[in-house]
C-alpha cells in the first residue's frame, strides 16, 4: 500500500466509526441521513434532465461520492459538487 491509499483507508475507517456511534446515539439520525441523500441524488437528477435538454453538458453523475456529499451537507453538498466539477473545466 502506498501512502495515499493508507490515507483513505484511516479516514475512510475514522468516518465509519463515527457514523456507527452517531447512529447508536440518535437512531432517527439513520433516516435524516438517507433522506438527505435522496434528495441530494434527485436534484442532480433533475438538474442534469434540465441541463440535458438545453443541451448543457454537467458531468456530475449520481455515484456513491455524490451520496455522501449531499448525505452529509444537504443541497449545499450538491451545489458544492457542481462549484468543485465546473472549476474543473475552467
Amino acid at each position: 500500500m502506498n501512502q495515499n491509499q493508507i490515507i483513505i483507508l484511516l479516514s475512510t475507517a475514522a468516518l465509519a466509526i463515527y457514523l456507527i456511534s452517531y447512529i447508536r446515539k440518535r437512531p432517527a439520525a439513520l433516516l435524516s441521513f438517507l433522506g438527505r441523500g435522496a434528495a441530494g441524488l434527485s436534484y442532480i437528477y433533475l438538474f442534469n434532465s434540465f441541463c440535458i435538454a438545453r443541451g448543457i453538458a454537467t458531468h456530475l453523475g449520481i455515484n456513491l461520492i455524490t451520496f455522501g456529499l449531499s448525505a452529509f451537507l444537504g443541497i449545499p453538498g450538491v451545489l458544492l459538487a457542481y462549484g468543485v466539477n465546473l472549476l474543473r473545466f475552467l
